[in-house]
């Protein structure tokens, strides 16, 4: 699928607001609702666009601790399955594969410090992950998701 200019900006604004309307979008872009809604039609079936997703004020549930993990697997060969069980335990909001002396880096957030170490050793571990390091996030602003330049 070819992504042009229109296609970009539909992006950028729904990057900006997920909620925006099909009727919102042509305003702005001076097109048709009904080519702003096949052009979004076209792109979430191949996969461009994959969901809409609301950001959600964790501090505001009595989140309030968040921290990055890094850990290894105990077994290197288990790495992309220990990923997917990661992915499934509570508060942890992302999970990445990454280079260097631990293999993975879990984004994960808690109500506090005693909390997010208690799910690490009840949850985590047991996956079979080991040399785990806690850094602690001094400060998260909300989420926020920059719009991509796309070539």
């Amino acid at each position: 699928m070819k992504i042009d200019n229109i296609n970009k900006q539909i992006i950028f604004l729904l990057q900006k607001d997920a909620r925006i309307t099909y009727k919102e979008i042509a305003a702005e872009l001076k097109r048709s609702e009904t080519t702003i809604r096949d052009r979004i039609k076209a792109m979430e079936r191949v996969g461009i666009i994959q969901g809409y997703t609301a950001l959600i004020d964790k501090t505001a549930l009595g989140l309030n601790f968040f921290a990055m993990i890094f850990a290894n697997p105990i077994s290197s060969t288990d790495l992309d399955t220990i990923t997917d069980k990661v992915k499934k335990v509570k508060n942890v909001l992302r999970v990445y594969q990454i280079s260097g002396n631990k293999r993975l880096a879990i984004f994960m957030v808690a109500p506090s410090y005693k909390e997010l170490k208690n799910i690490i050793k009840t949850q985590l571990i047991p996956l079979g992950l080991k040399d785990e390091e806690i850094v602690s996030v001094l400060e998260a602003d909300r989420e926020f998701i920059s719009p991509l330049e796309i070539p």
